[in-house]
């Protein structure tokens, strides 16, 4: 059902944003996420006798896909209370939990204006997705320092604590551990040899935690809204938890968010070593080789289980997107990295 047949949806919008004679003159849904559905609609309205034109997202709970189970609930109570850290994200305007209005809860927010850097984009000559060595250079440090802003919010003054406090020392990775261990059991792919080597190893290597962080859990290119050789706008915080800081340091050095050879940019804006040294700087966190290790197998495990969920979801005709069907086939990538990475071990 598209948005044209909610006959609800207008009035409703109106009385959101209080206006009179609401129109929505065009709409359309972003196709680039695979997780939280996404729809752009450009609005027209009276509001104070003047003529208003908005445009707005909608970010709606989806029926099934990668990243089950969803609460759009979390993301949205994330990011409204997380508007004046300094942190680049939208503006979010009301949280809608009723699932008469759209078919399942959603969330609006201002709508960014910008792109977004996509791997598939064609890249230069040189294999970079960003020729311009000016705008790619703002863009890195937008990038650290957003990550760097994060991991400073002070999460209990901002009400974050309903994600879950794992406490110091080992909660933070016993708790991921589960987390992923629970979500490859819901798939079906929890009996697997090696997903149980990888839970028992992560177990008994836990590394001590004493300051908990807010994680992203998905922070890459690809995820921000630039413009003006400027990060505007930090997306999908489907993922976010509290937890270690070094879960995001290993996920932003992942090799499917990299350049190619010759470069091998992380995320496609500057060398690892550049990376980890500025955010050290910035952050006055120190990278710690032993927890890059146990990320990265964590980092694998998570991959299994997001990979394992769309496998599922396919599988058993849970939703109409072909895409989780061609992410499945991945797994045995997504194997091939967890039994590396316990073998072979994370150098920094």
């Amino acid at each position: 059902m598209s948005i044209a047949d909610h006959p609800g949806l207008v009035p409703y919008l109106a009385r959101k944003l209080g206006g009179d004679d609401l129109t929505i003159k065009d709409v359309w849904q972003n196709t680039e996420g695979w997780s939280m559905e996404t729809f752009s609609l450009a609005l027209e309205y009276r509001k104070g006798g003047a003529r208003v034109e908005q445009e707005i997202i909608l970010r709606r709970q989806p029926v099934s896909g990668l990243l089950e189970p969803y609460d759009v609930s979390t993301e949205y109570r994330v990011l409204a209370a997380m508007q004046e850290t300094g942190v680049a994200i939208p503006e979010t305007y009301w949280f809608e939990p009723d699932p008469a209005v759209f078919e399942r809860p959603f969330y609006a927010m201002e709508k960014v204006e910008g792109e977004v850097h996509f791997l598939t984009q064609e890249t230069d000559p040189d294999y970079r997705l960003i020729p311009d060595d000016q705008e790619r250079e703002g863009l890195a440090n937008d990038f650290i320092s957003n990550l760097v802003r994060i991991h400073a919010c002070d999460w209990r003054s901002l009400g974050l604590d309903f994600l879950g406090d794992p406490g110091p020392g080992k909660g933070s990775a016993l708790g991921q551990t589960e987390y992923w261990e629970a979500v490859i059991e819901r798939a079906g792919f929890r009996n697997k040899p090696l997903v149980t080597l990888a839970v028992n190893w992560l177990r008994e290597n836990a590394p001590e935690n004493d300051t908990v962080r807010l994680v992203h859990g998905d922070y890459r290119s690809g995820n921000y809204i630039y413009k003006e050789k400027r990060i505007r706008a930090i997306l999908d915080w489907e993922m976010v938890h509290l937890g270690d800081p070094h879960e995001d340091l290993v996920y932003v050095l992942g090799q499917l968010w990299r350049s190619p050879p010759p470069t091998e940019w992380v995320s496609h804006l500057l060398t690892e070593e550049a990376f980890l040294k500025r955010y050290e700087e910035l952050s006055g966190i120190p990278v710690e080789p032993e927890k890059m290790h146990y990320c990265q197998v964590l980092n694998d495990l998570k991959a299994v289980g997001i990979i394992t969920t769309a496998t599922n979801a396919f599988a058993k005709n849970k939703t109409p997107d072909l895409r989780p069907g061609v992410f499945g086939t991945l797994l045995d990538m997504a194997y091939a990295g967890l039994a590396q990475h316990l073998d072979g071990g994370f150098k920094v």
